[in-house]
């Protein structure tokens, strides 16, 4: 190994490499399987069983059958709380890490990495988030 030092660097024969110059990255074709994908997204309902069940749980004491009046609600804001946590930050659900699923966004990969990245806006997440709640999805 050869070590150069500033005065090395700035000679023109031993000039570094310019980004220009690098090979384009390599693009790795990946594949999620649908069967997969709706794993993932059992977990997640599993997970959300799992929560209901604690909370119900710690109400049960205080007054018996009182979860039980606003069910909708309860499951429909423990959904929100593993959306919020997970999606809304960038991070996969619980069910996607459990089944060591990654997604990529294709059109990025399209453009070589040049591409703007589109990110919804704060109107589009509130739509998703209102559509996840009612349609479940």
């Amino acid at each position: 190994m050869q070590r150069e030092t500033l005065a090395s660097s700035s000679s023109p024969s031993s000039t570094p490499s310019t980004s220009d110059n690098r090979p384009p990255p390599l693009i790795i074709p990946i594949s999620i399987s649908r069967v997969n994908q709706v794993d993932a997204q059992r977990l997640d309902v599993e997970m959300s069983a799992m929560l209901k069940e604690q909370l119900v749980n710690v109400f049960n004491l205080v007054k018996p059958g009182l979860l039980f009046q606003c069910e909708p609600e309860l499951d429909a804001f423990l959904e929100f709380l593993i959306w919020r946590f997970s999606i809304w930050v960038d991070k996969p659900t619980p069910g996607n890490v459990l089944m060591n699923l990654r997604y990529r966004d294709e059109r990025a990969i399209e453009t070589g990495g040049k591409g703007k990245m589109l990110l919804p806006s704060c109107f589009q997440f509130g739509w998703l988030v209102l559509l996840s709640l009612v349609t479940g999805f």
